[in-house]
């Protein structure tokens, strides 16, 4: 996730959450009845309800995205690495009609709901790194990163940091193929850990005589892992690889929101909420991609709908990635062509002709030797020629 993306949470439709919150504080203490050392409560509760709503909303949508670990379905054979790079974006809906009642009466007036969006937009870069091996079984890991910039800028004045990080690791068997579509089992596993934190500042200046500076800090907080199962059928059809399937995510772990105000003087008491939510255990999803060959690059897209759990229809990813257009390590054409070239270099050895050892020397220095008297060849036998070395792949030369 972006800080960009992350901030859309704490906007207004014209202004921002913060002056949202000066205003508020403003009001609280123009309705007290004397500027003492009590606070209303029905702002921390309402600060906390709110903050429970938010957790639970981006526990749900958090989880979701992490579930997503799909590779493309090409096949890996076995002996080689094949990287990949995808990038995609997810939507984590908020439920407003599950907004919380407010109890302070200037909330109630500035209707909280609209200082939340109802949705926000998850970006998505991932690596992935796929191994194959024997039996038509492939491995892969997968990782990303997101770090905001230096005093990163949410509105003017609001100071935000986030960092997000997740590792996944999966493995998948192959069935099929060739002529008939190609049956894909997988069963993957995503940790994701991150967090965000926002502060800003605002002033209460000469209200009946009255000044004060207030902090305003926001926080999120997310662990969460996803284990999953996926099944897809595809198909080869020239270049293309239309793939269809579906995936059900177990989930835990949870999301932490906390939402507080502390002003410099006392007479002003601070005001905070915080929750903590879980995601929903169960949740499925229905894929849907393509994926198209060259002979130097493979191109591929998927989406990806939730159709188990809550806001089912309504959370989505799409991804688009490359197929890096390299293969590391032997093919099984190679190895076979290494055994054949090894067999054959051992029953030459068997027959009594001995391979050179060390470096080999194209021209060894020859003695002279005083001519010897040609005697006539024997009728029937044959001077034995040289067993020569077996063709090989293009990694080894042999010069006769």
């Amino acid at each position: 996730m972006t800080g960009r993306c992350l901030s859309s949470l704490f906007r207004a439709p014209s202004k921002s959450l913060f002056p949202l919150a000066a205003v508020l504080a403003a009001v609280l203490l123009l309705a007290a009845p004397s500027p003492v050392r009590a606070a209303n409560p029905s702002l921390s509760d309402d600060f906390k309800s709110m903050m429970d709503w938010m957790s639970q909303e981006l526990a749900q949508g958090i989880a979701f995205n992490a579930g997503s670990t799909f590779d493309p379905p090409m096949e890996v054979h076995g002996g080689k690495l094949l990287p990949d790079i995808s990038l995609g974006a997810g939507t984590v809906p908020l439920d407003k009609s599950k907004f919380p009642v407010i109890q302070a009466q200037a909330l109630r007036d500035m209707n909280a709901a609209n200082i939340f969006p109802a949705k926000v937009l998850i970006p998505n870069l991932a690596v992935h790194l796929r191994a194959g091996l024997p039996a038509r079984f492939d491995i892969a890991v997968r990782g990303a990163n997101m770090t905001t910039p230096s005093n990163y800028e949410i509105n003017p004045g609001t100071i935000g940091k986030g960092q997000s990080n997740s590792i996944g690791f999966g493995v998948r068997r192959h069935f099929f193929g060739g002529e008939d579509p190609q049956l894909t089992l997988g069963a993957n596993y995503n940790h994701v850990l991150g967090g965000f934190t926002f502060g800003t500042k605002f002033n209460v200046d000469n209200i009946s005589g009255f000044s004060a500076e207030s902090q305003v800090r926001g926080d999120l907080d997310w662990n969460v892992n996803s284990y999953g199962l996926t099944a897809v059928i595809s198909k080869t059809y020239g270049k293309f690889i239309p793939f269809i399937g579906s995936g059900y995510n177990y989930a835990t772990g949870s999301v932490h929101a906390r939402l507080s105000v502390a002003s410099n003087t006392p007479l002003i008491s601070p005001i905070q909420g915080s929750s903590s939510r879980k995601p929903e255990p169960d949740s499925a999803r229905f894929i849907l991609g393509t994926q198209w060959n060259a002979k130097w690059v493979s191109l591929f897209s998927n989406g990806e709908i939730k159709v188990l759990g809550d806001h089912s229809g309504e959370s989505w990813i799409v991804q688009f990635g490359v197929v890096m257009p390299f293969r590391i390590g032997w093919s099984r054409k190679t190895a076979k062509a290494r055994a054949k070239s090894r067999s054959a270099r051992e029953e030459t050895v068997e027959d009594g002709v001995e391979e050179p050892t060390g470096s080999y020397n194209p021209l060894p220095a020859r003695k002279t030797q005083p001519a010897k008297k040609q005697e006539p060849a024997k009728k029937g036998k044959s001077k034995p020629k040289p067993a020569q070395p077996a063709e090989s792949d293009s990694d080894f030369f042999y010069i006769q």
